[in-house]
């Protein structure tokens, strides 16, 4: 391993690409790395849908009608293809990374790609039901259960910021997607506000509460060992769960034979979507996430990963009618509507009262000032038993 930034490539683009372990940035620096994770995170949106549209064209079924089976094992089959060609990517693109991963790195992917897996073979489901704009705004609630499950497990309260941010994200989420309605006299729940609400709707905020458990560890992890090494244990764990996934769910498809993925996959239209995941959304923004989460908090990161819908908003009123004209679907821009409009400003406020600067204090490891992100929770007998030190 090397002592700094890596100085072979001679460009500022792999220095961020291909730290050393040691190498440390600026918080916001780090802070607007994990925001561009969101923007490429947001693309995967309508692409995703697409591909969910292509699936529905090629078996000639229509979502709505289709079985959980079907929905599962076209979710496991994207995901298979996406992660394997990532990781085949990654190991082309950065060898110096995939060289530094040791059991540990690859240990600690293995359980980041868990919880990972699960929420995204999620939200692929619900996507072939819902809007993208939705379901993004949707994940976003990973902002509330990311403290939450912190809390809980961890016994570290947020800061105050950190709390009101959460609240401020939940309100937005909650404008977004209809459940709350905005007057002269406020905010209020919609008359049809649970009739709203959808399978599809269910199923991508329980891949939420997954994705928080995965940001949970990446920040575990990442402070402990070579964040950058993560990736590779993460990708190839969920291309596995993506591939027994599959191979227990397609015998149970009634609406397909198992030669139609195939014949599905070699379609040149397909893999031009499959590949933008893998290189974008996946080999560059996974690398990026778990290399510089850690440099903020868990619920720090949960919060900032709220502007994710934002850019998934805004790719799905661009994206669909290029990628209709391109790949064949019939696949519509989504349109900019008020809810959209102030249930985004909401969220881009809590993402700004959220990282709102935090009280230092000595790192009693480096004996450097740090920033004091979270506090830990301490009840009246752990208090009494261990009194402070003089």
């Amino acid at each position: 391993m090397t002592n700094g930034l890596n100085t072979s490539s001679g460009t500022d683009i792999d220095n961020f690409m291909q730290p050393a372990a040691p190498h440390h940035v600026s918080k916001w620096t780090a802070v607007l790395l994990l925001v561009f994770v969101n923007i490429l995170w947001g693309l995967s949106f309508p692409i995703t849908k697409t591909i969910n549209l292509q699936v529905d064209r090629h078996f000639d079924i229509v979502a709505e009608d289709s079985s959980s089976a079907l929905r599962l094992t076209a979710a496991a089959w994207l995901i298979l293809l996406r992660f394997t060609s990532a990781f085949l990517i990654f190991a082309i693109a950065f060898p110096q990374i995939l060289r530094r991963a040791r059991i540990a790195e690859w240990w600690a992917g293995i359980q980041i790609g868990v919880f990972f897996y699960i929420g995204l073979i999620l939200q692929i489901i619900a996507l072939a039901t819902i809007p993208a704009s939705r379901s993004g705004f949707l994940t976003s609630l990973v902002a509330v259960f990311t403290p939450v499950l912190t809390a809980v497990l961890l016994r570290v309260r947020p800061r105050w910021p950190v709390i009101v941010g959460v609240a401020v994200a939940l309100l937005g989420v909650a404008v977004l997607t209809g459940l709350v309605v905005g007057s002269e006299s406020g905010f209020s729940f919609a008359a049809d506000a649970w009739q709203a609400w959808t399978p599809g709707d269910s199923l991508t905020t329980l891949g939420a509460v997954f994705f928080a458990g995965q940001i949970m560890l990446v920040d575990y992890h990442g402070k402990r060992l070579d964040a950058a090494a993560l990736t590779p244990g993460m990708f190839v764990s969920t291309a596995v769960f993506a591939l027994l996934t599959f191979l227990l769910a397609n015998p149970l498809v009634t609406e397909a034979s198992p030669s139609g993925w195939l014949a599905l996959s070699i379609k040149p239209q397909f893999w031009l979507l499959i590949l933008a995941l893998s290189v974008f959304s996946s080999v560059v923004a996974f690398n990026l996430m778990n290399t510089y989460q850690h440099y903020v908090s868990a619920s720090q990161a949960g919060i900032i990963y709220t502007l994710e819908p934002v850019f998934a908003s805004i790719a799905a009123m661009i994206l669909p009618g290029l990628l209709s004209a391109a790949i064949g679907v019939d696949y519509a821009n989504e349109r900019l509507v008020m809810p959209m409009f102030i249930g985004g400003g909401l969220i881009i406020v809590a993402n700004l009262i959220s990282l709102w600067p935090a009280p230092m204090k000595i790192d009693e490891t480096t004996h450097q000032w740090v920033e004091e992100v979270d506090v830990p929770i301490v009840s009246h007998t752990e208090s009494s038993e261990n009194p402070p030190k003089q």
